[in-house]
């Protein structure tokens, strides 16, 4: 749900710089999302 409204913001943004923080936070966001469901699911496993 974040990762779509860091998204939207960046869309409704007209600065360039915005835009790129916007879409750098989005990636940060979804990285962070990926490397806690690897852990939790490799701990499970064990």
């Amino acid at each position: 749900m974040k990762s779509s409204l860091f998204g939207i913001a960046s869309a409704l943004v007209k600065s360039r710089k915005y835009k790129l923080l916007f879409v750098g936070a989005q990636f940060v966001y979804l990285g962070y999302k990926y490397v806690k469901n690897r852990k939790s699911s490799s701990r499970s496993k064990t």
